[in-house]
């Protein structure tokens, strides 16, 4: 029975002294906001093209529509098979028994100036529901690591700011947490401001393109880090 409890204090003390270990003391230490932002312009642009026999109010079939859109992608050397799939198909009652069809491509290009051409060339053809619907970057992932690391680095900076205002040094970073809520960039819609025909005519007459314009991604990181504090 003695031995049992010669046991049981021990393990108590045991118990108290890695409680103290890690509770006991308050390690001096700053803690501080990290944060990094980095634009990138995208590289992948992406087209909803509508064809829709209601335009011409049945006049056009679909299939028309649709080699006429193929024959202007291949004049802006468009690879069809690579870029362009199909994003519905949908079929309405047009007058009495009979109905107009439409059909929803999503065609991916590499850059403004083709996606110019590709709106110009559709246009031309006959084919006016073109928009540019969203935009990204092919290098996303190598965008964020330097993001991330970015701001960490920040954080360090602040810290070391904040201590030697004080007349004071930090050591090592034992804590750090990353409160990105959305590690995927916030993609913007695009803002391309196609001209309409009458516009594209007069743009035609007086010798400019149409106006092709969108904004940069920004990637952004949030970090909070811990450093350890020397007092001495």
């Amino acid at each position: 029975m003695k031995r049992m409890l010669l046991m049981a204090a021990a393990a108590l003390m045991a118990f108290s002294a890695a409680t103290a270990q890690d509770f006991g003391e308050t390690i001096p230490s700053v803690t501080v906001n990290g944060s990094s932002q980095i634009k990138v312009t995208p590289d992948i642009l992406y087209l909803s093209i509508k064809l829709d026999e209601s335009d011409t109010k049945g006049k056009v079939t679909l299939d028309e529509q649709r080699k006429a859109m193929f024959d202007a992608l291949r004049k802006c050397k468009i690879d069809i098979e690579k870029q362009l799939s199909v994003a519905g198909m949908s079929s309405s009652f047009f007058k009495k028994r009979s109905s107009l069809s439409s059909s929803q491509y999503e065609l991916k290009v590499g850059s403004a100036d083709e996606a110019r051409k590709v709106f110009e060339a559709l246009d031309a053809a006959g084919i006016p529901n073109v928009d540019l619907t969203r935009v990204t970057c092919s290098k996303i992932d190598e965008y964020r690591a330097e993001a991330r690391i970015a701001a960490i680095r920040n954080a360090k900076e602040r810290a070391e700011q904040l201590a030697g205002a004080v007349g004071q040094s930090i050591g090592a970073c034992y804590e750090i947490t990353d409160y990105t809520t959305d590690v995927q960039p916030v993609v913007m819609r695009a803002n391309m401001m196609m001209k309409n025909s009458i516009a594209m005519d007069e743009a035609a007459v007086a010798g400019a393109e149409p106006e092709v314009d969108f904004k940069q991604m920004t990637i952004t990181y949030n970090v909070s880090a811990r450093f350890v504090l020397n007092t001495k």
